[in-house]
């Protein structure tokens, strides 16, 4: 009897808002679009308009454009370039997304990203950390508004337990969480996300 494959997706871990070390008053990037309507700060294009593969790569070589998080989302869009499927895009926070209707879990973007962001996880794995960040909680504040800053909310508000923080920021241990969404909801960062969208996730904090 074979045994039923479960569906794949790619989740990004970081949900974008890291502060650019651009001039004030100065778009960023290459004038690409993002999801939305207006141009991005990050100065790359959503699904279908071709970012350059080599874009991320080139925002680390010559600094230009650079997040002020070393472990955030470049947002050059070299992952949506990969991506077959147009299933990633760079949202308006300047950060890598995907479409979970879309998303075959190949792994091309995450083979893409060359701060090993992407993760290619179980669907039913819906609930995981959008920040990855090694840095202490203050310094996270000043480089993100999305950063997950170890306040311990997420561990303390888990019924199962599945939570726990290393290196600064929450780690889910999938083999023991539910996908009750309760972390998602309780973060008051926005740090942990629940890429389905059941989950309330309190933007209006973001940046508090």
């Amino acid at each position: 009897m074979s045994r039923v494959q479960k569906k794949k997706v790619a989740v990004v871990q970081c949900a974008g808002g890291c502060r650019r070390q651009t001039e004030v008053g100065r778009p960023a990037g290459n004038g690409y679009q993002t999801e939305g309507s207006g141009p991005a700060g990050n100065g790359c294009q959503t699904e279908g308009s071709g970012p350059a593969e080599n874009g991320c790569q080139q925002i680390l070589e010559t600094k230009a454009d650079a997040v002020s998080c070393e472990y955030g989302c470049l947002g050059g869009g070299s992952c949506v370039a990969a991506c077959r499927l147009h299933a990633v895009y760079i949202n308006a926070r300047g950060a890598a997304e995907v479409d979970p209707e879309k998303c075959a879990g190949c792994g091309l973007c995450a083979k893409a990203c060359p701060r090993n962001l992407i993760r290619i996880t179980s669907v039913e794995y819906n609930i995981y950390p959008a920040c990855v960040s090694e840095d202490a909680g203050a310094q996270t504040r000043k480089n993100c508004d999305t950063g997950c800053i170890a306040c311990g909310i997420c561990v303390r508000n888990c019924p199962m337990a599945a939570i726990s923080i290393e290196n600064n920021h929450a780690v889910i241990d999938e083999e023991k969480c539910i996908a009750c969404g309760m972390c998602a909801v309780k973060c008051p960062r926005g740090a942990i996300r629940d890429y389905n969208g059941i989950f309330t996730v309190r933007e209006a904090q973001v940046g508090s």
